[in-house]
């Protein structure tokens, strides 16, 4: 009978998924996204978990165009980057890891070099880069690649002299122009 107690009191415990141990590395890339930011998972259940492996950066409230958002910042490439999941309902739609500011350069080549520097870590664990549309804006240009689950961009401001970098899974069709 002891046993039988036992079992209905634990095992409901058994049937959860287990995250025991160190926190998740917040930098981990995955095939739906970015340490514990990944597609579909709940967003209370992310909060959680970005703050157990992000503590000393970690952002969780309204962010951009009124989007639940979950942000952390870390290092990829040597480089200084923002970790974003979005969710406009219970759960993460998006996940983006962007340059943490502009990067001043020269030219539109020198965006694509400091675009494929960034790109080296995705490359890495999800292969080449895939070339994809390029978009002419009124004060930018817009160069798409993609490699895995993985959409990239570089968008260079010719007339500040100034290129962002950013790497995004989901809702990637509209993004990447696919």
């Amino acid at each position: 009978m002891a046993c039988g107690l036992l079992l209905l009191a634990c095992g409901p415990l058994l049937l959860q998924p287990q995250t025991a141990g160190a926190a998740q590395d917040p930098l981990a890339l995955g095939h739906d996204g970015v340490g514990p930011l990944t597609l579909g998972l709940r967003l209370e259940q992310a909060e959680r978990l970005a703050m157990e492996a992000a503590p000393e950066s970690v952002f969780s409230g309204i962010g951009c165009g009124g989007l639940n958002e979950i942000r952390y910042q870390g290092r990829i490439a040597e480089l200084d980057v923002d970790v974003m999941a979005m969710g406009a309902q219970a759960h993460i739609d998006a996940v983006e890891v962007l340059l943490h500011h502009p990067h001043p350069v020269e030219s539109r080549g020198a965006c694509l070099v400091l675009r494929d520097r960034f790109a080296e870590a995705f490359t890495q664990r999800f292969g080449p880069l895939q070339s994809g549309r390029q978009v002419t804006r009124p004060v930018s240009q817009e160069i798409y690649a993609a490699t895995g689950p993985v959409v990239i961009v570089a968008r260079w401001f010719e007339t500040g002299g100034s290129c962002y970098v950013s790497a995004r899974y989901g809702n990637s069709t509209e993004f990447a122009g696919r």
